[in-house]
């Protein structure tokens, strides 16, 4: 399947990003996975490539 007419590729973008880094993130379309992060550091991001396309 991967070597004859390869339809394989990826959808998100899957970040663990710092607190500080956040808005950046949110500027670039990126949305959180859960409102209910446990990590007082980071937050978990993704970015779903369709909204480019």
């Amino acid at each position: 399947m991967f070597v004859i007419e390869n339809r394989t590729g990826c959808r998100f973008l899957t970040v663990d990003a710092y607190l500080n880094a956040v808005p950046f993130y949110e500027k670039n379309g990126f949305r959180f996975m859960t409102q209910d992060d446990d990590d007082p550091h980071t937050r978990l991001m993704y970015f779903d490539l369709l909204d480019i396309v």
